[in-house]
């Protein structure tokens, strides 16, 4: 005989979800909590296998996956808010933890700069969250107008370029560059920096490495745009 299964009302899931949502507000319980849930797990370790087996059964099999991923998809789709919410929420976490988005970002660079094929991958889909989406004349699908407009005016001089196919990692100081472009009959490197700050940080730590291993590269920003005929040629000489 199968056994019947009794569901929760609507009402009830929503009392139960209110309910827990009052008790995980506050920190010292979610901390409680934390620290039984990882007391229970460390006293019984056969169980902990058990759900990490059963979770790695699950994930492994594509067909459940996509299920998931499908249902995921669907539900923010009809609620498009809980994107913004999640995103304003992530945003001001890590501005609120400065050092550990530092660490994470350490660690991030150790771990490409160990693993060659990672970073590869890395390179391919983007060195940030800007996607490339601007056509050039060459071919180049870059990521601002800056970019487009150097790129235009290397292809118009008859200047051969790569885009973002050159990078750099410094090993001692623990850091990774991808300069925007590279002049191979010049051996020289472009880098574009926009009008914001983390722009110009990132000019300051690069120009200090370049400068330390003396390795040829102009740098342009928004101002020089103006005139790139006569500030590249007098660079490229």
């Amino acid at each position: 005989m199968k056994k019947e299964v009794r569901r929760q009302s609507a009402e009830t899931r929503k009392k139960r979800s209110l309910s827990l949502k009052k008790y995980y507000s506050n920190p010292e319980v979610r901390k409680e909590s934390s620290r039984e849930q990882k007391k229970y797990w460390k006293e019984h370790p056969e169980l902990r296998k058990k759900m990490k087996e059963l979770t790695r059964k699950y994930y492994s099999n594509p067909t459940a996956r996509k299920k998931l991923s499908e249902i995921k998809k669907e539900k923010y789709k009809e609620n498009p808010e809980i994107i913004k919410k999640m995103d304003r929420t992530m945003t001001r976490w890590w501005k609120d933890h400065p050092s550990i988005r530092k660490e994470r970002s350490d660690a991030v660079k150790r771990f490409l700069i160990n693993n060659p094929s990672k970073f590869s991958k890395f390179l391919k889909y983007g060195k940030n969250s800007s996607t490339p989406h601007l056509q050039t004349k060459q071919g180049f699908i870059v990521r601002s107008r800056g970019e487009q407009q150097i790129a235009n005016f290397l292809f118009e001089n008859k200047i051969a370029s790569s885009y973002e196919e050159k990078p750099i990692i410094f090993k001692e100081e623990g850091q990774i560059c991808v300069p925007d472009f590279y002049l191979p009959k010049f051996k020289t490197y472009i880098e574009f920096y926009g009008g914001f700050p983390q722009a110009w940080k990132k000019k300051v730590m690069k120009n200090k490495l370049y400068k330390k291993y003396k390795i040829p590269c102009i740098f342009i920003t928004p101002a020089e745009l103006r005139d790139l005929e006569y500030y590249l040629k007098e660079e490229l000489g």
